[in-house]
């Protein structure tokens, strides 16, 4: 994720920097263009939408970045990653640094709940966007 961004006002350019709360709004936002992409309009209407694990991680001295598991849509098959890429790159917060890997098995669960990393290991865990099957 970019660490921060500028802004522009009526007095001038300032800097604003990336906290937790504006990750967890940036993966929401990019959720819900992912998920209309798979669904159309039926994942605003019917509430329909991928399943999602995100893990929030870094904080005072590594970047802020997640690491989630995407169930892949039947929909989406042949061109998931190009999607993700898209969808990740047109939110606000979105950098251009991102690894896709298809068939995640144990280890990258492993790997994305590590204890390292996390300050809080239990707040890491985005609950406001995890969307279980």
């Amino acid at each position: 994720m970019r660490q921060s961004i500028s802004k522009e006002a009526d007095n001038g350019c300032f800097r604003v920097h990336l906290d937790e709360q504006s990750a967890s709004q940036n993966f929401r936002h990019f959720m819900n263009r992912l998920n209309r992409a798979a669904f159309g309009k039926a994942a605003q209407r019917y509430g329909k939408g991928l399943a999602v694990v995100p893990i929030l991680e870094g904080g005072i001295n590594k970047r802020l970045h997640y690491h989630a598991i995407i169930d892949c849509p039947a929909t989406l098959k042949s061109d998931f990653q190009s999607e993700i890429i898209r969808h990740w790159q047109a939110t606000q917060w979105g950098y251009h640094q991102i690894d896709c890997q298809h068939d995640a098995d144990r280890g990258w669960l492993n790997y994305i709940t590590k204890f390292r990393d996390k300050a809080d290991f239990a707040a890491s865990i985005d609950l406001m966007n995890l969307r279980l099957p």
